[in-house]
């Protein structure tokens, strides 16, 4: 009897163990698509223009449970890819509206500021011995950019610009969190790659990408449309008439979500794509 009920006991904790290597799916990561063209010519206008490295501020509202999610620590990838591809987008709009990009005696300076809020309601635990706990909650995005033309000539002269998007709705969650009782203890539930995530978290995580990828497209396009054209009161010809690179403000965000994942990599790489912009994979 006392043989059958080890068996048994470790019958489910290899159970428990196989289940580690499917409780996992990957999920590309967004691709922050380049909306301006990668080769500029800027005009001769003589105006420089220093831009400071985006501040990122975030106000979150979530469980702790959350804070300890694949989930979380994607969308702390995500913002990370966020931030450098807008700062290098950001380079050139300002140098196809004419502006010669320098970090010493700037005629103008440019600060970005991202808000991103956070915020997980009706987070319910419920527990099972062989699956370990899980949460069940529902989870929104925020975003709201506030990007500062300053005039260094004349630094109470400053042109505001902004942009904000956010999650359609609230977005439904169940994810597994760490078990101290029973077999659920063995059982993983986190990975450090950001596009691995539990199962289940597909669509959420494709909602979420949604809101990231609308929000850099109407940032640019805001800071393209407002950001005033460099242009140099000392050069006549220098008068709108000069030609531009076109600024791809059309350009498709819409993402083909695929319910059947590739989960076969377990490992994160890091590469260019054929635009030159780094994403994961």
């Amino acid at each position: 009897m006392k043989k059958y009920a080890l068996s048994m006991v470790f019958a489910l904790f290899l159970s428990a163990c196989g289940k580690t290597s499917s409780s996992f799916i990957n999920v590309s990561m967004p691709n922050f698509k380049p909306q301006t063209p990668i080769k500029t010519e800027t005009p001769h206008s003589g105006v420089k223009i220093s831009l400071k490295a985006i501040n990122i501020e975030q106000n979150n509202n979530y469980s702790d449970y959350f804070e300890n999610s694949t989930l979380k620590f994607r969308i702390d990838k995500e913002i990370e890819l966020l931030k450098q591809n807008l700062e290098e987008q950001m380079k050139t709009i300002a140098r196809l509206k004419g502006y010669e990009l320098s970090s010493t005696n700037a005629d103008y300076k440019l600060q970005s500021t991202l808000s991103i809020y956070i915020e997980e309601k009706n987070a319910q635990k419920t527990s099972e011995w062989l699956n370990g706990d899980s949460i069940s909650s529902n989870l929104a995005l925020n975003f709201q950019a506030k990007m500062e033309l300053i005039d260094a000539h004349n630094p109470q002269n400053i042109t505001n610009i902004t942009s904000n998007a956010k999650t359609d709705s609230f977005v439904s969650l169940t994810y597994p969190v760490k078990s101290g009782e029973g077999v659920g203890l063995f059982k993983t539930t986190f990975s450090a790659v950001p596009t691995q995530l539990n199962k289940g978290l597909e669509r959420p995580a494709f909602e979420i990408d949604k809101a990231f990828l609308a929000f850099y497209k109407t940032t640019l396009n805001t800071l393209y449309e407002n950001l005033p054209q460099a242009l140099n009161s000392n050069n006549e010809n220098n008068q709108g008439d000069q030609e531009f690179n076109e600024f791809i403000n059309d350009e498709s965000f819409n993402e083909t979500f695929n319910e059947n994942q590739n989960s076969q990599n377990s490992s994160e790489k890091s590469h260019k794509n054929t635009d030159g912009v780094i994403i994961f994979e």
